[in-house]
């Protein structure tokens, strides 16, 4: 059997590297040796839902009665966000699976390719839902050039990313420093989407939210939010803090830190670029502006920055959370409503565990 498939003679069961390792045989929960990837992988599967669990019925009014400056803002704001679930939905266990040598690691991102998969059938249902003529939207939202350019600098790196995962898979590339520093790299660009980029479009989907309109749309995009916030990103960043404490990952950094540089910059830049956008042509919306906008993307911008011991007088990142609306959005529990009310978002699923097991109780009944 070819070791692409099963690899019989894998020795390195003790101490799997991350990538680049020898390739996987047997799945492998014996040996532990990236604890906080498994459990972050374990709290994506307590997390499950589906993206039918909300009823979007009442959004098709919402948008026939929002003023044009909040339904615009909603329609590019769902635009950029369905665009970049539906590239994350195929970008991340598919491109990087020839690389990954850990069962650990494995397990996380293609549980998360999973869990990208709902989001973007999200954003594919509140369209569906939302409008009478869904197609028309569809071709609206193609048109937002300005979404496409946004996503242009991390989509460049998965592209990067893609070209060598398949060249590598053939056996057309060597698994020596050149191909790891593509791994890294677009493990970066991947961190920066679900860290800056998502982060950014959320604050516009809630602060519509908070007007008291789209109301299914808040909930849904709720439960993505704490997805990207609890999951994804912290994956991103326990991979490449564990590559960093490597010779190899610091080699990557060095060898790649003006790229890397570059690459932040390019994201933030675009991000603020698609602000001074969003808030041009008259639009405005009701307890946001664009200075307040900008200054949430540059807080979690630094958090970006912090990870990977970066350094910049290119932007003033604030010492505080600016949008303070933000933390009753991203901790679902401050915003739980009753059943009867409207469709609950706070559950998480398989987190019972019985630990009985072999105990005799003398309690009669």
């Amino acid at each position: 059997m070819s070791e692409n498939i099963f690899n019989y003679d894998k020795h390195d069961y003790e101490k799997p590297l991350l990538f680049l390792g020898e390739r996987q045989g047997l799945f492998d929960t014996i040996n532990r040796h990236y604890p906080r990837i498994w459990t972050l992988y374990k709290t994506q599967k307590s997390l499950d839902w589906d993206e039918n669990e909300f009823d979007y019925s009442s959004c098709n009014a919402d948008f026939k009665k929002a003023d044009r400056a909040t339904y615009d803002m909603m329609i590019k704001t769902l635009a950029w966000q369905w665009e970049a679930d539906s590239v994350a939905s195929r970008a991340i266990a598919p491109v990087l699976a020839p690389f990954i040598t850990s069962s650990e690691l494995w397990a996380a991102w293609q549980r998360i390719s999973d869990n990208e998969v709902v989001h973007a059938a999200t954003y594919s249902e509140i369209v569906r839902n939302s409008f009478d003529d869904p197609s028309t939207i569809i071709d609206e939202i193609l048109r937002v050039h300005q979404a496409h350019e946004r996503l242009s600098r991390v989509v460049r790196a998965f592209d990067e990313g893609f070209r060598a995962s398949h060249e590598y898979a053939l056996g057309r590339l060597e698994p020596d420093q050149a191909t790891y520093n593509t791994i890294f790299k677009m493990t970066v660009a991947l961190f920066c989407m679900e860290r800056i980029q998502f982060m950014a479009s959320f604050a516009v989907t809630f602060a519509i939210c908070d007007t008291g309109m789209f109301q299914p749309i808040g909930k849904s995009i709720q439960k993505i939010a704490q997805d990207e916030l609890e999951v994804h990103a912290e994956l991103d960043r326990a991979v490449l803090e564990n590559e960093m404490s490597t010779e190899r990952g610091r080699m990557a950094f060095e060898q790649c830190r003006t790229e890397i540089e570059q690459m932040l910059a390019e994201v933030v830049d675009s991000e603020l670029a698609w602000i001074e956008y969003l808030f041009s042509e008259g639009r405005e919306l009701v307890g946001m502006n664009a200075k307040r906008l900008t200054a949430w993307t540059l807080f979690c911008a630094k958090d970006v920055y912090n990870t990977l011991g970066i350094t910049t007088d290119r932007y003033v990142f604030p010492q505080v959370n600016p949008l303070k609306y933000m933390e009753k959005w991203l901790n679902i529990s401050k915003t739980q409503a009753s059943p009867q009310e409207q469709d609950i978002a706070a559950y998480k699923v398989s987190v019972m565990r019985r630990n009985d097991e072999g105990v005799v109780f003398d309690d009669e009944f």
